[in-house]
């Protein structure tokens, strides 16, 4: 690995029109251009994010990180060592080169000299040994120790080398660590009422569940950014409200807007949308831990009950992938194309649901506009199709503010929504481990954990994909994942806001960090 340059100033990205798919892994696409770019950067001046949801168990602790709206927080505020490239490959950030043994399991991270706290203090191995052993051990509060519990041994050699020890071979394992719940923070630091980072912005107010404000770090080790002055995050669940706020020129970035609002966009030429092509993962999750989605039958029923391209269709106008009720996207390098698409098919569905002695029964969805673009929409659709097989569903929609507390993981049936991940093996970590606090659906299978071990050792790609093939079959089969399909990012931007890219992870610019982004 080399080191990464950093220029003065924005990168440029010539948008094409429409959705056209680059990279392997993910494709990226900047819809509908029309607003001209200026061509000197500007300093100064507050940029406004508004995001979907909020809560009041918010934190500005990067291990604890649940939302979109704390991923924007805290990519203000935070650097990890490793930044997850437009293309999902890793590049550098506070690591500035890496490298492994010829086993793949000793890593050895250069960490970048010259870089400051917001307190002052200069970034050395003792903080990025600090910050990730944060997420080992049982009492861990971490959301990703599923996949960091590889980490066997942390060490330091001197001040800027950090060797990781990892339990078996991964070659991909770097990529981790640019996880925004791995940001680094000072050694010994536990105040995140007043977060430190390395950050291009400070932070200045904190409302937790209400807004937040941050101010530029004049000593940012990043050359000629952030150019802001500020950054204020807060949110507007009500979508329509969202994009209205948008279109009033009260704020200059929206966070997810509907595929149906497009054609308001096209015919106001002060905003413009911002789209991106990746494994967002907008679905209905069936608990596997209680009645009646413990049971396997009625869970194929709920499966064979899906119109996939009806969802793709009309809920997203065609912006999005077909799923296969497993979390890895057509994009993904890993997925298995060998696995069927299960078609709508009630008289199937008629089948399961007698066996699971569910017959002309009555059903519950649970779900929110926060929870994730859409979802209420097929929701509804789902209800439609549902009764060709003779089963009553009943949408009941609940209140976007606290949604992730007080109706996500309560009810047997619900909406959720989760960000593209730039691995299989991080979104199965992150959702399908037995160990996993993301482990929603509560579908526990040991194989699961057994067979990632197995394709973090293969370093045969073929080898890697069949192992990936087992993984998918098993809870596109027996899992409690109701995924109709991949939904493309669609966000909004005023005309005077530049510097913002387009990011398959679901964010902009890298996990809606806005460093480069300025105000024209």
């Amino acid at each position: 690995m080399g080191q990464t340059k950093f220029k003065n100033g924005i990168s440029r990205r010539r948008f094409g029109q429409g959705v056209l798919g680059i990279g392997a892994g993910a494709a990226l696409t900047g819809a509908f251009p029309r607003i001209a770019s200026a061509e000197t950067v500007k300093k100064g001046g507050t940029i406004r994010i508004a995001l979907e949801s909020s809560d009041p168990s918010e934190s500005m602790d990067p291990i604890k990180m649940n939302s979109n709206i704390e991923a924007a927080r805290c990519t203000q505020i935070y650097n990890s060592l490793v930044r997850m490239g437009n293309d999902l490959k890793p590049e550098p950030a506070l690591a500035e080169s890496w490298e492994a043994d010829p086993t793949a399991t000793l890593w050895t991270f250069n960490i970048r000299k010259g870089v400051e706290f917001h307190n002052g203090k200069t970034l050395t191995s003792a903080d990025v040994i600090y910050s990730l052993e944060r997420h080992l051990g049982p009492d861990t509060e971490s959301r990703i120790k599923a996949f960091m519990e590889q980490i066997t041994e942390i060490s330091a050699d001197g001040d800027h080398v950090v060797r990781i020890k990892i339990s078996s071979p991964n070659s991909e394992f770097p990529i981790t660590l640019s996880s925004p719940r791995a940001m680094i923070i000072p050694e010994g630091h536990t105040d995140f009422e007043n977060p430190i980072g390395t950050g291009p912005f400070k932070m200045g107010e904190f409302k937790a569940g209400i807004s937040s404000t941050f101010v530029r770090q004049d000593n940012y080790w990043k050359e000629g950014l952030p150019h802001a002055d500020a950054v204020e995050t807060f949110s507007i669940p009500d979508p329509v409200a969202r994009m209205n706020a948008l279109f009033a020129g009260e704020i200059h970035l929206a966070i997810s807007i509907d595929a149906k609002s497009i054609p308001l966009f096209e015919l106001t030429p002060s905003v413009e949308v911002i789209a991106a092509k990746g494994g967002q993962k907008v679905y209905n999750a069936m608990m596997c831990d209680r009645g009646p989605t413990d049971n396997k039958d009625f869970r194929l029923a709920m499966k064979y009950l899906q119109d996939r391209e009806r969802v793709l269709k009309s809920v997203y106008k065609g912006f999005g992938q077909i799923g296969n009720d497993h979390p890895i996207a057509p994009s993904d390098p890993m997925y298995c194309a060998d696995i069927p698409i299960r078609p709508y098919d009630p008289d199937k569905a008629k089948f399961h649901l007698k066996a699971a002695g569910m017959e002309n029964a009555t059903v519950d969805i649970y779900t929110s506009t926060t929870a994730g673009p859409g979802n209420v929409e097929q929701s509804l659709v789902f209800q439609q199709t549902a009764a060709a097989a003779g089963l009553t569903v009943q949408v009941h929609q609940t209140p976007p503010e606290g949604y992730w507390s007080h109706t996500a993981e309560k009810y047997p049936i619900f909406g959720s929504h989760w960000n593209a991940r730039p691995t299989a093996d991080l979104m199965y970590a992150t959702t399908h481990m037995t160990s996993s606090p993301g482990n929603e659906s509560k579908y526990f299978n040991e194989t699961i954990d057994q067979l990632i071990a197995q394709a973090r050792a293969e370093l045969d790609d073929t080898k890697r994909k069949a192992i990936w093939c087992d993984l998918q079959m098993i809870v596109h089969e027996d899992g409690g994942d109701l995924v109709s399909c991949f939904v493309d990012y669609l966000h909004g931007r005023s005309a005077n806001l530049m510097g913002v890219e387009p990011h398959p992870s679901g964010g902009l610019s890298d996990q809606f960090s806005a460093e480069s982004a300025w105000l024209a």
